[in-house]
């Protein structure tokens, strides 16, 4: 397990990624992107998740 790519997920979310297909990867702004099943987007293109952290460890106070 590396924890620099995990992901909170509701319950819904989660069963959604265990028994109904989708893929959740780490994009390259370091937020997670849903990957749909096939049969909702033939081409599982990935989608950005709907909630964004706004506040990072590493930002520096002013």
């Amino acid at each position: 397990t590396d924890l620099d790519n995990g992901c909170l997920l509701c319950s819904s979310c989660h069963d959604d990624v265990h028994h109904h297909g989708w893929d959740i990867i780490m994009g390259f702004d370091r937020h997670p992107w849903l990957v749909p099943p096939a049969s909702i987007d033939p081409k599982r293109q990935p989608v950005p998740s709907y909630h964004r952290r706004t506040m990072r460890l590493d930002d520096t106070a002013a």
